[in-house]
């Protein structure tokens, strides 16, 4: 097993479940299908692995403070694990952005910032501050919490095969920042290069028809990441977490998409809320609906695509409702 696999389960974090879709097979018209409900960890979404990952390493070098900008999830995560290693947790928050983890994070002891524009500007006020006051720079696109965070999602990638026995031949995953996807590309890498596996699967990234450069990129077969403009995203309560007109690891992400000669989709909110709601009425799984993008993806490649028989497709979910 993974050092940092083994610390995340000893530490309540990651081993999630890995369920077959047999009620939405049917809908599908599709076998195959399984889902990674990472809303199982502690704060509900897969983002605890690469909190865990980033505070280990502020930690070892000393650090007693660290910020983080966010609109909710990700500060959650991080003042979660900051408890674990005795860390104070300072987080940004858009002055518009309206969340009901706000309190949750307070209740446990992080320290809540205000402050102006969108969750990009945040991100980088917060690195300015985390400078200033010689705090830990926890925010995404920091090179070093880029590769503590794809190390940290790559355990999905090992859970997926230990649970399933096999690679499978495809696995959805919801886009913003892109971290997520190209962490589960470098999981699988690692298990290939070390021959435990003989195949990568072909990855399949779902965003929101809001704005996302990674999938606009990858669909103007471009190699290198270009930035939208911020007039172009189109921001709603449901594609928050998938919305972006700077991703921030989004080079990563359209590297692994390249790599694993995959496919890449818009999913409409409508979209969004229709497979959150199936997920719920079909295998009991409350899955917040930008998380539901997964799912949705393999159903539009499948009614695109029509592949064979046979094949075998994982939607990994990254967070539940709240």
């Amino acid at each position: 097993m993974d050092i940092l696999q083994n610390e995340l389960i000893q530490n309540g974090i990651g081993d999630t479940i890995l369920t077959h879709s047999r009620n939405l097979e049917k809908l599908l018209v599709y076998n195959n299908i399984f889902l990674k409900f990472e809303g199982g960890n502690p704060t509900g979404t897969m983002k605890d692995r690469a909190a865990y990952a980033c505070l280990k390493e502020a930690k070892e070098l000393g650090y007693k403070e660290i910020a983080i900008g966010s609109c909710g999830n990700f500060g959650a995560a991080f003042v979660y694990v900051a408890k674990l290693f005795d860390i104070i947790p300072h987080v940004y928050i858009p002055q518009h952005y309206h969340t009901q983890r706000i309190l949750e994070m307070e209740k446990n002891g992080g320290i809540i910032h205000r402050a102006p524009g969108s969750y990009e500007d945040v991100v980088f006020f917060s690195s300015k501050e985390a400078k200033k006051n010689n705090w830990f720079d926890a925010n995404p696109g920091v090179k070093l919490n880029t590769k503590l965070s794809i190390d940290a999602y790559a355990t999905i990638s090992y859970e997926i095969l230990n649970n399933l026995g096999k690679t499978p031949d495809y696995v959805a995953i919801p886009v913003g920042n892109g971290t997520t996807i190209a962490g589960i590309h470098h999981g699988f890498k690692i298990l290939k290069i070390n021959k435990i596996i003989k195949k990568l699967p072909i990855l399949i990234a779902a965003s929101t028809s809001g704005g996302n450069p990674i999938i606009k990129c990858f669909q103007e077969n471009k190699k290198q990441i270009e930035d939208l403009k911020p007039n172009e995203i189109i921001e709603t309560d449901y594609n928050e977490p998938l919305v972006s007109w700077i991703s921030l690891d989004g080079q990563e992400a359209l590297n692994a998409l390249w790599e694993s000669k995959g496919w890449s989709t818009y999913v409409e909110d409508n979209e969004l809320v229709h497979y959150s709601n199936l997920l719920e009425k079909e295998e009991g799984l409350s899955v917040l609906p930008a998380s539901a993008g997964s799912l949705a993806a393999i159903a539009k490649y499948i009614d695109k695509n029509n592949p064979k028989k046979g094949l075998t497709f994982v939607a990994v979910l990254t967070g539940r409702k709240f």
